[in-house]
């Protein structure tokens, strides 16, 4: 596994950043890796220096605290002969500049080698974390094809906060079904059949204690 520097955020980023505390939006829109070297300040780059294949989307976002944490799974195919990977980069939408590389790590010659598709299906999960600050806007762009491991697929499924476990929700339709039982229970033949057969055509030989008869449709009113 690459193991990156300590990653960067750009001038870009920071420009970013410092509106995103202001109460704009702050969109992270993709990821990609590359194999090229940086000479020079990484903050300054504007995009990878050379990169490997098309950015992967985004696949996994969840906000803890005052950090983001971002997941984006890179696959092979496209690869067509063994390459050397020792970049990654965050791309984030600037509401006034487009889309713009927020983030940046090297691995330098720690990096990883990806074999080509011809290998077999290869994937890699990448996940970065960056602070947020104060920022109230904060989300991602995850498309509905965006693959996802089984580990948060399995995480959300059994987020207690987001859904009810199929324990609780199987006790609660079993009281509401007693409860709807104990009700039926206390009126005659628990509502199986009309057993009021008085046609209120008159009221002659009823008195009324609540209500009002309204003649002109045959029925006693409350």
């Amino acid at each position: 596994m690459a193991q990156y520097s300590t990653m960067v955020i750009t001038e870009l980023g920071k420009i970013l950043f410092a509106k995103s505390q202001t109460g704009k939006p702050l969109v992270y829109t993709k990821m990609q890796i590359g194999s090229g070297q940086v000479a020079g300040d990484p903050s300054n780059l504007t995009n990878l220096v050379q990169p490997i294949g098309d950015p992967f989307p985004i696949s996994s976002f969840a906000i803890n605290g005052d950090t983001a944490q971002i997941k984006a799974v890179f696959e092979n195919t496209n690869i067509t002969q063994i390459t050397y990977s020792c970049e990654l980069g965050l791309f984030a939408n600037d509401p006034d500049y487009g889309e713009v590389l927020y983030a940046y790590a090297n691995a330098g010659d720690n990096g990883d080698y990806i074999p080509p598709i011809a290998a077999g299906p290869y994937s890699r999960e990448h996940q970065i974390n960056v602070a947020i600050g104060n920022a109230t806007q904060v989300t991602a762009v995850i498309p509905p094809t965006a693959y996802v491991t089984v580990t948060d697929f399995n995480a959300h499924v059994n987020n207690t906060n987001i859904h009810i476990q199929r324990s609780e929700f199987l006790s609660a339709i079993n009281n509401l079904q007693n409860q709807i039982d104990t009700i039926k229970a206390t009126f005659p033949d628990s509502f199986n059949h009309n057993l009021f057969d008085d046609s209120l055509e008159t009221i002659d030989e009823i008195s009324l204690t609540n209500g009002y008869y309204n003649e002109a449709y045959s029925r006693l009113e409350v």
